[in-house]
C-alpha cells in the first residue's frame, strides 16, 4: 500500500528536525538548577572565536527542565520566565581582567531567552556572572567554559596570513630606531643652525668694529711724539 505525506506531516516532520538541531546546539552550553528556575548558559555562536562579536547565549525556565513546544514549525519554550532582564545583571571576565558589565536584553519572539553582546578579544576560558533576583529570589551564578559546559573562545585562522609576532616586534624595533634617528638629527641640525647664525652675528659685529678700532689707533698715533711714532 502506498503511503502518502499531507501537509501537515510534512510540517510535523520539519518542526521535529527542528528540534533536534536545537537540541543538539544546546549541548555545547551548561545546564543548572538555581532555586525553582533551570539556567542554560553558553555562547550565542560556538565555537567561540577571539576579536569576532558573540553574545551570551541564556535561557531561563520555570522549573527543573526547559520545555518546548512547536508552534508554527517554532520551537519555542512553554515555561520560559520572562522579563528577566529588569531584575538580573550579567558580567563577562576572563583571565584576571577585570569583569565587563554587560547590557541583557530578551530575544525578539523567543520567550524566556536573553542576549548580551560583547567583543571577546583573547583566546581562553571565559566566565558569565549573573546575578540579581527573580521574583524576589536571590540569583548569584557564575558559570565559566568547560568541557561540560559552554566552549572557551578560539582563535580562528587568518587569511592572508598576518606577520607573526617576532615579525611584528622586529618592524616596530626597526621604525623605533628610524624615529629616534630622525630626532637625534633633527637635533644636531638645530644646533648647527643656531651655533651658525651665532657666528655670522658675531662676523658681523668683527666687520662694525673693525674701522672703528683703525680710526681709533689712527688716532693714537698723531697724539704721540715724533720719537715714539713708527
Amino acid at each position: 500500500m502506498r503511503k502518502h505525506f499531507t501537509f501537515g506531516s510534512l510540517a510535523l516532520l520539519v518542526a521535529l528536525v527542528a528540534i533536534v538541531l536545537t537540541t543538539s546546539s544546546a549541548l555545547a552550553h551548561e545546564k543548572r538548577h538555581v532555586g525553582n528556575y533551570t539556567f542554560v548558559v553558553g555562547f550565542l555562536d560556538e565555537p567561540a572565536y577571539a576579536n569576532v562579536k558573540n553574545s551570551l547565549d541564556l535561557t531561563i525556565c520555570n522549573g527543573t527542565d526547559c520545555n518546548y513546544t512547536v508552534q508554527d514549525a517554532t520551537k519555542v519554550l512553554s515555561n520560559p520566565v520572562n522579563d528577566a532582564d529588569k531584575t538580573l545583571k550579567v558580567e563577562v571576565s576572563m583571565g584576571g581582567s577585570a569583569p565587563l558589565a554587560l547590557t541583557l536584553k530578551p530575544r525578539w519572539a523567543n520567550p524566556g531567552k536573553y542576549n548580551a553582546y560583547f567583543l571577546p578579544t583573547k583566546v581562553g576560558d571565559y566566565t558569565f556572572h549573573i546575578f540579581g533576583t527573580l521574583n524576589k529570589s536571590n540569583i548569584n551564578e557564575k558559570f565559566t567554559s568547560s568541557p561540560t559546559g559552554f566552549s572557551p573562545v578560539e582563535q580562528v585562522q587568518a587569511y592572508p596570513s598576518s606577520p607573526t609576532d617576532p615579525e611584528v616586534a622586529v618592524l616596530q624595533n626597526k621604525v623605533q630606531s628610524a624615529q629616534n634617528s630622525a630626532t637625534t638629527a633633527t637635533t644636531i641640525g638645530s644646533i648647527g643652525a643656531v651655533l651658525g647664525v651665532l657666528g655670522l652675528v658675531i662676523a658681523g659685529f668683527a666687520l662694525i668694529r673693525r674701522p672703528k678700532l683703525a680710526q681709533t689707533h689712527a688716532q693714537t698715533a698723531e697724539t704721540l711724539p715724533d720719537s715714539l711714532r713708527g
